[in-house]
């Protein structure tokens, strides 16, 4: 059950008064200027994310955040690859994963490096 909802931008969290930032962002202005490839990728991404139901996409400058009542991943525009990490409540034995962390809470997150539409295989 939500402990609040912003009464400004209307986002529902799980903890009462959240600080958070307001809107999602301009996808355009963040895809302005990335090399068309990379602008091509996260475009590929984009529908596989949609696929898991009611996902809310903030654009920044040079990333997204993607979340439902929480941030579940992020991806950020590097100059050759779209790096995503993901927050996961296990840890996934795949070779596209440089990065493994886990916190004492259990929760887990995994960092790969996108470059081509072949690796978008691990989101699907």
């Amino acid at each position: 059950m939500p402990a609040w909802t912003c009464p400004d931008c209307g986002r529902v969290f799980n903890r009462a008064n959240v600080r958070h930032g307001c809107g999602t962002g301009d996808r355009a202005a963040m895809l302005a200027g990335e090399p068309p490839q990379l602008v091509a990728l996260y475009e590929a991404l984009e529908p596989t994310v949609r696929g898991y139901g009611a996902i809310e996409t903030v654009h920044k400058d040079r990333y997204a955040l993607l979340r439902t009542t929480r941030i579940f991943a992020d991806v950020v525009f590097m100059k050759d690859a779209l790096r995503l990490a993901l927050q996961l409540d296990r840890v996934f034995d795949d070779p596209i994963f440089f990065k493994t962390v886990q916190d004492q809470r259990g929760r887990v997150q995994q960092v790969a490096k996108l470059r081509d539409a072949g690796d978008l295989a691990i989101a699907e």
